[in-house]
């Protein structure tokens, strides 16, 4: 099962990515992890370490440490905090950089939704990052509160949708939210398996023996992305969860995908698994 042991949020000090940094630093804090935040510096701009979200006043909102608390309190709940900040350069490539040198786990960061292109990913990027397995990126689009609440670090996780298709293989990203419902300690809820086609060809994944969430397969037709969101929205879905094609970094893997046409209109948070 897979372990976020390192977590990686790009920022860019906005109201937007304060709420995906509340996303990875409770994954941070319930999986003894260690995060990386960074951020692009612009060209004539001066950035501190303070700059960035408090670490330390958000885990005492949420009871994690007492008030007052110093940094060593931090690091006694198992969590390391890493603020990086990046020479002025193109934010995606910035990313692209970092990801070459560090095993990293999970991306968490916020997105800008637009009709041509995510705000993110519009950037045109060099050379592809070639890896074995890629990333796993949790996008939480701009406006979704997702599902960590900001003041009390409590989660509301009831409802997921997989949409799945045959190529790429649905098994890593099933297993994945299982790794992450695991590192939650979500022990109910419901999980979706939709394939928008024909049923005979649906295909087959392996799926927990013994679980407190209910897994449901639905087989729909129709519009590919119109379904998926249709879906989502009829569900009160909290987290949609899809395969992208795998050996490419998660910047290139997402590009022109029906997981990006679905990001640009989903309003709940997102996770993209390499397969």
């Amino acid at each position: 099962m897979q372990q976020f042991r390192t977590l990686f949020h790009p920022t860019d000090l906005s109201a937007a990515s304060e709420v995906a940094f509340v996303h990875a630093l409770k994954l941070a804090v319930m999986n003894k992890s260690s995060l990386t935040l960074l951020h692009v510096a612009g060209k004539h701009a001066h950035v501190h370490s303070n700059h960035f979200p408090s670490v330390r006043e958000t885990l005492e909102g949420w009871g994690e440490i007492p008030p007052h608390s110093d940094k060593a309190a931090v690091f006694a709940l198992g969590v390391t905090i890493h603020k990086v900040v990046s020479k002025p350069e193109d934010p995606v490539r910035a990313c692209q950089r970092y990801l070459e040198s560090h095993s990293i786990d999970l991306v968490i960061l916020a997105v800008h939704q637009h009709n041509s292109r995510m705000g993110w990913l519009h950037a045109s990027i060099g050379q592809p990052i070639v890896r074995n397995s890629g990333e796993t990126a949790l996008m939480l689009p701009h406006g979704v509160s997702g599902f960590v609440d900001r003041q009390e670090g409590s989660l509301s996780l009831k409802n997921i949708l997989i949409p799945i298709s045959t190529q790429p293989n649905p098994q890593r990203v099933v297993d994945t939210v299982q790794a992450l419902l695991a590192t939650l300690q979500l022990t109910e809820g419901r999980v979706i398996l939709l394939y928008v086609g024909q049923a005979s060809d649906a295909p087959r994944v392996s799926l927990p023996a013994e679980s407190g969430w209910v897994w449901e397969q639905q087989v729909a037709s129709g519009d590919v992305v119109d379904t998926i969101l249709q879906v989502a929205t009829d569900s009160s879905c909290d987290l949609v969860a899809m395969a992208t094609e795998g050996r490419h970094g998660f910047f290139d893997a997402l590009r022109g995908s029906t997981t990006e046409q679905v990001l640009r209109r989903l309003k709940c948070p997102l996770l993209a698994v390499p397969a």
